[in-house]
């Protein structure tokens, strides 16, 4: 594991070179990387070990209760919230939603990235706002690249640059510098990324500061993916989400976790640098794989949700957004429980 909260970062910041491979530097990470650009001539459903798939749950069901909440100002007269839900995807399936709350509510999407959200109106809102929800969740593990055929305007949005996942004069410099090859950019984010967050401004995504600092979380580490991608014009987009446990979880406040994905010309193939990085064994696997463990809340950067007045959010995180009288309001705090149940290693 490679978690730091303090401490010195190496002498020779990027250690990759025009191929992607390492170089002085950790060398139990060095063997790592190294098993892991060899096995990319195995099957995508063969982790680092080169073994099949056969001991870990490839499917779960989630029983999910969670209720999100925020305070208003006294005295505001009408309050907006959108609340993120887990999304449909081929390899979610999202059912049973129910929504507690007294005031008027119904579900949107947004325009760009088609994420489902529920949004409560409050006209003259108390001073704590709190809503209430209910859903059942059945995860497949990605084992496979997931097929599909992009039109131009979908290739615009996922090359796109965003407000902080930067086409930068450094970051095409960067990616001009290493090999044109998916793998490549994922050793290089690798190479460079510290899991530290002691060092002020983790968390926001940005890839500039990732550039300088390469320090940060899982936000950090997939923004500077994403820019790396995408100055080379490959598609590529950010998932927002929470890792889950076997056991379940009863009233966890807070918390969260994303990866990426990279459009390799005929299909979407996942990627999960951070958790590569904090498990060196598994860096092999979470190029291609992405593990049952995990929920998808949200999908993209520079979020619109319908009817919003303040600008595009940085990310739709596993909580929600609140506006107050046409104005960002505070952060809003999310409390899960949830359930798990297996059920056998279904197919992807």
């Amino acid at each position: 594991m490679r978690v730091i909260f303090g401490g010195a970062r190496p002498t020779n910041r990027f250690g990759i070179d025009r191929n992607g491979h390492w170089h002085r530097s950790n060398p139990v990470k060095s063997i790592s990387l190294l098993v892991g650009a060899l096995a990319l001539c195995m099957p995508y459903a063969m982790p680092a070990t080169g073994q099949p798939l056969t001991s870990e749950a490839t499917h779960r069901v989630y029983t999910l209760h969670w209720e999100v909440a925020a305070p208003v100002p006294p005295g505001s007269r009408r309050a907006v919230l959108w609340i993120a839900l887990p999304q449909q995807r081929d390899e979610q399936r999202v059912s049973r939603l129910r929504v507690h709350t007294r005031w008027p509510w119904t579900t949107v999407e947004d325009p760009d990235f088609h994420n489902r959200v529920v949004r409560v109106t409050l006209e003259s809102p108390p001073e704590n706002v709190s809503v209430s929800l209910r859903a059942r969740v059945a995860r497949d593990a990605v084992l496979a690249p997931k097929p599909a055929r992009l039109t131009g305007a979908m290739r615009a949005l996922y090359t796109r640059p965003e407000s902080r996942v930067t086409i930068s004069k450094r970051v095409r410099r960067i990616a001009n510098g290493i090999a044109d090859s998916n793998r490549a950019r994922y050793n290089y984010v690798l190479s460079h990324m510290t899991y530290d967050k002691s060092v002020p401004g983790w968390g926001f995504g940005d890839t500039e500061r990732a550039c300088e600092v390469g320090r940060g979380n899982c936000t950090d580490y997939h923004s500077l993916f994403l820019s790396l991608s995408r100055a080379r014009g490959v598609p590529s987009v950010f998932e927002m989400g929470y890792t889950t446990r076997p056991e379940g979880e009863t009233n966890r406040v807070g918390g969260y976790h994303c990866w990426a994905w990279f459009y390799n010309g005929a299909a979407w193939v996942p990627v999960d640098i951070s958790e590569a990085d904090q498990h060196p064994d598994r860096e092999n696997f979470y190029f291609g794989h992405l593990d049952a463990n995990r929920i998808t809340f949200s999908r993209g950067r520079d979020i619109r949700l319908p009817g919003m007045a303040g600008p595009p959010l940085n990310y739709l995180g596993a909580g929600g957004y609140i506006e107050i009288d046409g104005k960002p309001g505070p952060d809003v705090t999310r409390t899960l429980t949830y359930t798990v149940r297996t059920v056998g290693n279904a197919p992807n």
